[in-house]
């Protein structure tokens, strides 16, 4: 869902909670995020999502197991 209010996303992935060092970047109101360069050796992906909500940034983590 895309959640009540939402303005705009951030979008961080990467290889620590908060950190875009594999990717991080602004959304806009879209919904979607084709992310390259992904490592391939089993680690750990961290992505926060940021939503922006009458003026205030809320966010979620989330964790993945790279495929390997």
């Amino acid at each position: 869902s895309t959640g009540f209010g939402v303005a705009e996303y951030w979008l961080d992935v990467g290889n620590a909670p908060g950190v875009g060092d594999i990717y991080g970047g602004n959304q806009g109101t879209g919904t979607s995020r084709t992310v390259v360069g992904i490592p391939t050796d089993g680690r750990m992906i961290y992505v926060r999502l940021w939503s922006r909500i009458g003026g205030s940034w809320l966010y979620r983590d989330y964790t993945y197991t790279a495929a390997r």
